[in-house]
């Protein structure tokens, strides 16, 4: 679950970005020895989030230096550990050794490294689709970058027109199918895209009148066979990752209840609407925490801002309509009551972060006085494309973690 990564979560599932992981010597490498790149399966494996190799992090590992004498000799030391992986939990600078069942048991809490060897594999290259707005969205910004990225053999510097992205992007979606290029520029505008902040670029010969970018572009879009297949496989597993953000949440909270856990559900809608639509948009909400994230029990404020105290919310039980419309388990304060009367484990969920507060010592209080309360989970996927499952004691330590919930506008729009 892209890719931003956060130092020292516990459970984090973001879209970590993809130029960071090709090692120069490696890229080189494989083009002066391979003639067709369908024969190999990269094994980039973008989904699981790691900006530090593999071959590397084996060094790390047994205390040795990073050489390819090491790394041949540490790498087939590790195949004698056959039940076990090295992965990470917390920092992706502390390797540590899992068994593999319980990795596949819970992907987000025990992340994988980056495996930069290829693997020989005979492979046809399956289609794959960005489904949301938000995942179009989000591989917009991975593929072009207004600032100098980290991996220049993953991008290159070029100029690019918005037309030319909205033809890329079309190859692999059909959210904008019947959107011209005009009208996918003003959405482009609309969710303040990241090319958009490069420097703008007006060819004296432009027919067309598109305004032209100055930005780093995925791979370098030479006209050989070679890069082209390079790029789509990039592409493809760039899309693949962020398509298992739900099954891989989903198995995550399956592995939560398995261990005792209880999922709460916890919504909330500003004054600033009028009853029926608080309504309409709390009961989409309910039915999100319920299918997306298997919550037993929901509590809702139906009419309060996400900056007063959740000990403050609610107290005068005006809302009385809505709630029963809902069916829902209660408001702020019967899940602060019913927090407090449970001996078990309970994981809260909520739609983004300000759908629960924008204030972290609201967090921190919360916790503090709940010791039941050890995951707080917070999904953004009709938004974001993310999703984040935080260990409570060490959410409260972190006031980096502490600060998403202080950023009113990290996502919005509660209601999808």
């Amino acid at each position: 679950m892209m890719l931003m990564m956060m130092n020292d979560w516990q459970i984090c599932i973001e879209f970590q970005q993809v130029r960071r992981y090709m090692p120069q010597q490696f890229y080189q490498t494989f083009f002066s020895s391979v003639n067709s790149l369908w024969r190999f399966n990269f094994s980039f494996k973008i989904a699981q989030n790691c900006s530090i190799g593999f071959n590397s992090t084996i060094c790390a590992f047994f205390y040795v230096d990073f050489t390819e004498e090491s790394v041949n000799t540490y790498r087939k030391k590790i195949k004698e550990f056959e039940d076990s992986e090295i992965c990470w939990n917390i920092r992706e600078q502390d390797p540590i050794l899992v068994l593999k069942q319980r990795i596949r048991g819970d992907p987000l809490t025990y992340k994988k490294y980056l495996d930069e060897t290829p693997e020989e594999k005979v492979n046809k290259r399956e289609r794959v689709e960005l489904v949301t707005e938000a995942q179009v969205k989000q591989f917009i910004n991975e593929v072009y970058c207004p600032s100098q990225p980290e991996n220049d053999v993953i991008y290159v510097k070029g100029i690019i027109s918005t037309k030319e992205i909205y033809e890329l992007v079309k190859t692999f979606t059909t959210v904008f199918r019947e959107k011209t290029a005009q009208s996918f520029a003003a959405w482009c505008r609309n969710q303040k895209l990241n090319f958009l902040l490069a420097k703008e670029k007006n060819p004296e010969v432009s027919p067309e009148s598109y305004i032209f970018w100055n930005t780093f572009i995925m791979v370098n879009q030479d006209t050989t066979e070679l890069k082209w297949s390079l790029m789509y496989l990039i592409i493809d597993n760039l899309i693949n990752s962020m398509r298992t953000y739900l099954p891989k949440y989903q198995e995550s909270l399956k592995n939560l209840k398995k261990n005792g856990y209880e999922i709460i559900g916890y919504a909330r809608k500003s004054p600033s609407e009028d009853v029926t639509s608080r309504a309409r948009l709390l009961k989409s909400m309910v039915s999100n925490l319920k299918e997306r994230s298997f919550a037993t029990k929901i509590f809702v404020s139906p009419c309060s801002w996400a900056s007063p105290p959740l000990v403050s919310r609610d107290l005068q039980g005006n809302s009385r309509v809505i709630m029963n419309e809902l069916s829902v388990d209660g408001n702020t304060q019967d899940l602060l009551v019913y927090l407090k009367s449970v001996h078990h484990d309970v994981c809260l969920v909520t739609i983004d972060f300000a759908g629960i507060t924008t204030r972290s010592e609201d967090i921190v209080n919360l916790v503090e006085a709940n010791p039941s309360l050890k995951r707080i989970a917070v999904e953004t996927f009709a938004q974001c494309n993310e999703v984040f499952i935080f260990d409570t004691e060490r959410l409260v330590k972190d006031n980096g973690l502490l600060q998403k919930f202080e950023n009113r506008n990290y996502c919005i729009q509660r209601s999808k």
